[in-house]
This record gives C-alpha cells, structure tokens and sequence, in this order.
C-alpha cells in the first residue's frame, strides 16, 4: 500500500518531468538542425564568392602581364620619361658612435 501511495504522489511529476525533458530535447534538435543548414548554406555562398573572386584575379593578372609586355623604353619615351643622366650611388657609413656638437 505505501508503494502505491509513494507512486500515486509523484507519477505526475514524473511524467510532467518527462514531458519537459522531450520538448526540450526536441526543440534544440530543431535548433542544432536549423544552424547546420545556415552553416552549410554560408559555406556554399563562400564558395561561390572564391569562384568569382578568382576569375576576378586571373583577369587582372592577364591585364597586367599584358601591360607589363607593353613596356619598353620606346613606349617610356613617348610617355615623357627621360633617361638619367648620371647615377650617383650613396652607401651609408655607419661611425663607432653618436656625439652631439
């Protein structure tokens, strides 16, 4: 009879319990389900932005090979630049120490 009484008092605690535990667990299953399709929908658009970022770097590396094979001292002629007259190399000494004068 006391375990009948003992389980009378408290089944209902326990399937309330029971209840909260099974809606908890589902909604943070939703909620775990919910991020790993916003992180995969990112990494695929992350992909899609490398792609087009890439073609974007190959064009302006072909750009600028072609430009760098229009180079000449022809074309830097015609641009105004000058050849220098005199290059005058300066190294720079370094002295045992420092004074003030």
């Amino acid at each position: 009879m006391r375990i009948l009484s003992f389980y009378n008092s408290y089944i209902g605690r326990t399937i309330a319990l029971l209840a909260g535990v099974v809606a908890l667990s589902a909604f943070l299953y939703g909620g775990f389900l919910l991020g790993a399709v916003a992180h995969v929908a990112g990494r695929t658009q992350a992909e899609h932005k490398v792609r087009s970022l890439s073609v974007e770097v190959g064009v302006l590396e072909s750009h600028y090979l072609a430009h760098t094979k229009a180079l000449s001292p022809t074309r830097a002629a015609d641009l105004g630049f000058v050849a220098p007259v005199a290059v005058t190399t300066v190294y720079a000494s370094a002295h045992p120490g420092l004074t003030l004068r």
